[in-house]
């Protein structure tokens, strides 16, 4: 008698009926998978759930907080960031959902050797796409009830029974720990067998190999998250200096306090000398609401929490600035100030050559030299832009910023000798809000040809030669 050798499954499976299928039979799925593997319909399926997901929670306002804390830390423009962020999730939807894949594969792979797995790439990738529909389905579905839940959450882990604050980790492991991610595992478990050869025992162990690691991952990746969703202000301090609104770190030590106001005070006099705007809530022009200053007792936890290198930077939809305590932040926040002022009263359009060279001159130093001795340093060096560059918008902000802005300080620092501190203070108010026309307005301060104007400034600039012209009393 003959005993028939068991039969193959070796029809083709339908990438759709795959789809569906390897949720309520996984095993046979997995086999006929392992005949004809395919992998577009399901990593195009999770990819669309993320996209999907991702725009709906923006849409509907979930994210708004965040976006709200990240442009304050950062000082771009909350609008900016919301209009941006559509694309930036499609792009993050497409490259990470494939990133991910990817590396769950080599990782599967690499736990399946292990074991003494073995097993193609293309056949191991297909199965974690296909493992990952529960995923994808998961966020449909918490997606499609954001109007009855009112939360982008999905309350299908348990992040919300762990502190953020007091555990990162654990709670970033809570929160991507759910069931959509333990039926992942589970499925794995189960393609681990026909796709690698194994027998069941260790096919459930490659699974729970590849578990503990990618848990340890997502546990890691979820503090990065929770940290995010913390709000660095939440301990600190607030208090009303005189003109300034400051927000300080909990690690800064108390007596800054007397310190930062009278610094700030002495920036506020610099600005509204050189501006006539008053940036500290005065009744004369640029007046109005205090800024808000948020002090951070070094440059590297500045760095730390608001990604930003700089010493100072301004933030102009919030009217406020970061700064850090350190050497030169006198110079920095004057510079910031300026520039904050400017924006508050003349809004975005602006002449940077004017007003970025006044906030050079303004802070006194740039680099650790005064603004005359940093354009002098860019013309012994053979960079020194001409005249004709700086005072063109476009080319001004092409320029490397350590070259353009010392070179525009130095040129506002030439003027300010050559006409007077008034007569700038003009020239600044004249040229503010226009992208055009600074040439005509310096040939008619100056009562030269643009050429003229130019070889006076490198004359200025020159090591061996004084300064041309008296100096203003009151240009300090």
């Amino acid at each position: 008698m003959t005993i028939d050798a068991p039969s193959t499954e070796t029809r083709p499976l339908n990438p759709l009926a795959a789809l569906t299928l390897v949720l309520v039979f996984p095993g046979r799925t997995f086999r006929r998978l392992v005949e004809r593997p395919h992998w577009v319909l399901p990593l195009v399926f999770v990819m669309s759930a993320a996209v999907l997901s991702g725009l709906l929670a923006l849409s509907a306002g979930f994210m708004d907080e965040s976006i709200e804390l990240q442009a304050l830390r950062s000082g771009h423009d909350p609008v900016e960031i919301h209009r941006g962020a559509p694309a930036a999730m499609v792009v993050s939807g497409i490259v990470g959902v494939t990133g991910a894949t990817l590396l769950q594969t080599l990782l599967f792979m690499a736990a399946a050797r292990l074991f003494g797995g073995r097993g193609t790439f293309r056949r191991a990738f297909s199965a974690v796409c296909h493992a990952s529909v529960p995923i994808g389905a998961s966020a449909i579905l918490l997606t499609a009830l954001i109007p009855f839940t009112h939360t982008a959450m999905s309350g299908l882990n348990l992040a919300f029974a762990v502190d953020q604050t007091s555990s990162p980790f654990l709670w970033g492991l809570a929160s991507q720990l759910d069931v959509a991610v333990i039926w992942f595992f589970v499925l794995l478990g189960i393609a681990a067998e026909p796709v690698f050869g194994l027998p069941r025992r260790r096919a459930r162990l490659t699974a729970l190999v590849f578990a503990v690691v990618s848990v340890l991952i997502l546990g890691w990746m979820g503090r990065g998250e929770a940290v995010r969703r913390v709000d660095p202000y939440s301990d600190w301090s607030t208090k009303e200096a005189g003109s300034v609104v400051l927000h300080m770190s909990p690690s800064a030590p108390k007596k800054t306090l007397a310190v930062i106001a009278l610094v700030w005070e002495k920036a506020g006099e610099r600005v509204e000398t050189l501006t006539g705007l008053d940036p500290r809530g005065g009744a004369g022009a640029g007046g109005g609401d205090r800024i808000d200053c948020y002090l951070y007792p070094s440059l590297e936890e500045k760095l730390r929490v608001t990604d930003n290198a700089a010493l100072a930077h301004r933030v102009e939809w919030a009217n406020a600035v970061h700064l850090a305590w350190a050497e030169g932040a006198e110079a920095a926040l004057t510079r910031e100030m300026l520039k904050l002022v400017d924006a508050k009263t003349h809004g975005k359009v602006y002449t940077p050559r004017i007003r970025d060279g006044l906030a050079v001159y303004a802070g006194r130093t740039w680099g650790g030299m005064a603004a005359r001795e940093a354009g002098a340093d860019l013309l012994q060096r053979k960079v020194l832009p001409d005249l004709g560059v700086l005072v063109d918008a476009v080319a001004f902000v092409q320029l490397d910023e350590r070259i353009s802005q010392a070179a525009a300080g130095s040129f506002v620092a030439f003027l300010i000798e050559e006409v007077g501190v008034n007569v700038v203070r003009d020239l600044y108010s004249d040229s503010a809000g226009r992208s055009e026309g600074t040439e005509v307005l310096l040939e008619a301060a100056l009562g030269d040809s643009l050429g003229g104007i130019e070889s006076r400034w490198v004359a200025y600039l020159q090591p061996d030669t004084d300064a041309p012209g008296a100096r203003s009393p009151d240009a300090e």
